[in-house]
């Protein structure tokens, strides 16, 4: 191993005491003859040659150097805190001009920024002024050295004449040596210029250019990581507010979806337009909405008000039937077809208010409601609120739209309730006819079982007897009253099964004895299978028709006799009751089995209503049962209908 490795270590170690001892020796110490010995053993063999004081001279001298040293290096990595601390420009250069002043031993120094636009130059000087600086392109030295891309040293810059004294002369500062060197960014343009002015020392080094030149290096790169930041926070901010007009747009969408929701809704007009007005006002952001709809000889009115005296909206909801001369904004709007708006300068605007006088509005909007090209009424906005922006007169376009789309789905869902209320009513007159001719049809049964009993009571003097008789036919009274309460309701629009608990073996026997007056003139056998004896919850009267209208049905399939046979069961679940009904019948022709539970519907009946098997159907379903069929023409039908043996109570429609 060579003399110089061993003594790596050695030699490690009397740097660490030199460089740890020269910043501590103010004068001569114990250590001093130590450090001297260690300080020949580095040096050169004239260092040996100096006298001790000398040698005590040059260390006090090189611990100088070395707290300068440090107090530069310290004030860099304070310039370096700063350019990090802050990314607001002003901030930031005022706090690392102060630093360069400081770090460059200088009473002033300026960073000019180059506008990239004009080309001139704008600079802030250090000792925290707010006195800005601008120079034309080519102005002074810093305009210069912008321009050319040198650096400069001067030592007097009044024997300069690039020199602009006019900046001394506003200022009140006396510059003499200037350092001025230009910034550049990474693609090598200048954006800056960094001057320092007046050296401690008299003039500034070779040293100080190049500590300069590394500053402008750092503040290069601050500049670049600023104006980076910036243009963040301007896109930021153009895409929050993007975001915000965006999830505006979101919400205008999500509140017309679920207002045309609500209109696809099945609900009664009055509260469809009171959750309609409220979502409206949401949209535009007004204190009042209301919905005039021309009716025959009058308008009938929704108003929705926000009394809140605040942003928490209190809603008051109400309606009025108005005279057709009414002269309010609505049945000008439905008289003309049009538009109508106005911002700061509304009147006082007839119309339906809380005081049904007038309305204080400072501004209103109000767009028709077609049908076709039939104006049937019109929706008004009153009163915009508008917390952010005071200086907006009214509503805007986009509340126009928004207005206008709602108008149409509203005009569209009332004309369409209109046409259905009125188609309704005419197919429920000619459905009266029809089921009319059914009803009188199934009177004969309970006519012909009161014809039999009334002549068996005359022919008994058994008291017993005659009262059972008179049980019976007063059932089938009952039985025909709740056949005409059901015909009126359906006159009026209402459906509605009472369910009642039944002991089947009880109910199949009153079938049984319907049943027998509709096969006593028919050559058909009849039969009843009672495999099941409990209980269930049926409307026995409807359930009854339903039957019977099954019965009735085999009875037209068999004019030349046959069979017969109603199946009560017990379905292997215990909560359905299964009913079938066989018959050996002509069977259904194909070509009707895909319809047969519609109404009118039927076919080879001379007297046929083809209402049948709907009302069966119908029945069925309000039991919360099922209803199918087999047939096979030329050998029979069978139908079959599960009940639950506890549906659901039904609410009347």
């Amino acid at each position: 191993m060579s003399e110089d490795t061993v003594d790596i270590p050695r030699r490690a170690r009397q740097v660490r005491r030199i460089t740890g001892a020269l910043a501590a020796i103010p004068t001569a110490s114990p250590d001093a003859p130590e450090l001297l010995r260690d300080l020949e053993s580095l040096s050169d063999s004239s260092f040996g040659e100096l006298s001790e004081s000398d040698k005590l001279t040059l260390l006090q001298s090189m611990r100088r150097q070395m707290v300068e040293q440090q107090q530069r290096y310290l004030s860099l990595l304070n310039i370096s805190s700063a350019l990090g601390a802050t990314l607001d420009r002003r901030e930031f250069l005022q706090m690392t001009m102060e630093h360069i002043t400081k770090v460059m031993q200088a009473q002033r120094s300026t960073l000019f920024l180059v506008d990239k636009s004009t080309g001139e130059l704008h600079g802030t000087i250090a000792q925290r002024s707010e006195t800005e600086i601008v120079l034309q392109p080519g102005q002074g030295i810093a305009g210069w050295v912008a321009q050319s891309g040198q650096s400069l040293n001067i030592k007097d810059v009044y024997d300069d004449p690039r020199f602009h004294q006019g900046v001394d002369h506003s200022t009140g500062f006396t510059t003499r040596a200037m350092l001025c060197q230009p910034v550049r960014n990474a693609d090598g343009e200048i954006v800056a210029v960094l001057q320092v002015l007046n050296s401690d020392n008299g003039y500034f080094s070779e040293e100080d250019a190049g500590l300069l030149s590394a500053i402008g290096g750092q503040i290069s790169i601050a500049l670049e990581n600023s104006a980076l930041y910036h243009s963040l926070i301007d896109k930021n901010r153009k895409l929050l507010e993007t975001k915000s007009r965006l999830e505006h747009k979101i919400a205008e969408l999500d509140l017309l979806f679920d207002i045309q929701r609500r209109l696809s809704q099945p609900s009664d007009l009055e509260s469809l337009v009171k959750t309609i007005t409220q979502k409206t006002l949401e949209l535009v952001n007004g204190k009042a909405c209301a919905l005039a709809l021309r009716e025959q000889n009058a308008y009938r009115v929704y108003v929705m008000i926000d009394r809140s005296a605040d942003y928490s909206r209190d809603w008051h909801f109400y309606t009025r039937m108005l005279p057709p001369d009414n002269q309010m904004v609505a049945t000008q709007v439905i008289d003309s077809g049009e538009l109508f708006s106005c911002d700061g300068t509304c009147r006082r605007i007839p119309g339906p208010t809380a005081r049904e006088a007038a309305l204080d509005a400072h501004n209103i909007i109000a767009v028709p409601l077609f049908d076709d090209e039939s104006c049937i009424g019109a929706l008004q906005a009153f009163n915009l609120v508008l917390p952010h922006d005071p200086n907006t007169l009214g509503f805007t376009e986009d509340d126009e739209k928004v207005l206008t789309l709602i108008a149409s789905q509203i005009a569209s869902t009332v004309a369409s309730r209109r046409r259905r209320e009125l188609r309704e009513k005419e197919d429920r007159l000619s459905t009266i006819g029809q089921m009319i001719a059914g009803i009188l049809h199934d009177f004969k049964t309970p006519f012909s079982v009161i014809n039999g009993y009334v002549q068996l009571m005359a022919d008994t003097d058994d008291a017993a007897t005659r009262s059972e008789y008179a049980e019976r036919v007063v059932r089938q009274f009952r039985d025909l009253n709740q056949m005409t309460r059901e015909l009126l309701r359906f006159a009026r629009g209402e459906s509605q099964i009472l369910l009642r608990k039944v002991f089947l073996h009880k109910f199949i026997d009153e079938v049984a004895e319907l049943l027998r007056q509709e096969f006593e003139d028919h050559e058909i056998d009849f039969q009843i299978d009672l495999n099941y004896r409990g209980e269930a919850l049926l409307d026995p009267v409807k359930m009854k028709r339903a039957m019977l209208n099954l019965a009735r049905n085999a009875i037209e399939a068999m004019p030349e006799g046959g069979h017969f046979r109603i199946g009560v069961d017990l379905h292997e679940d215990g909560d359905n009751l299964c009913l079938t009904f066989r018959d050996t019948g002509q069977g259904i022709p194909p070509e009707i089995q895909d319809h047969i539970f519609e109404s009118f519907v039927t076919r080879g009946k001379s007297d046929g209503t083809g209402l049948g098997l709907a009302v069966v159907k119908k029945i069925v379903d309000e039991h919360g049962g099922s209803v199918r069929f087999e047939s096979t023409p030329g050998q029979g039908t069978t139908f079959f209908i599960d009940l639950p043996l506890h549906p659901p109570e039904r609410d009347s429609k």
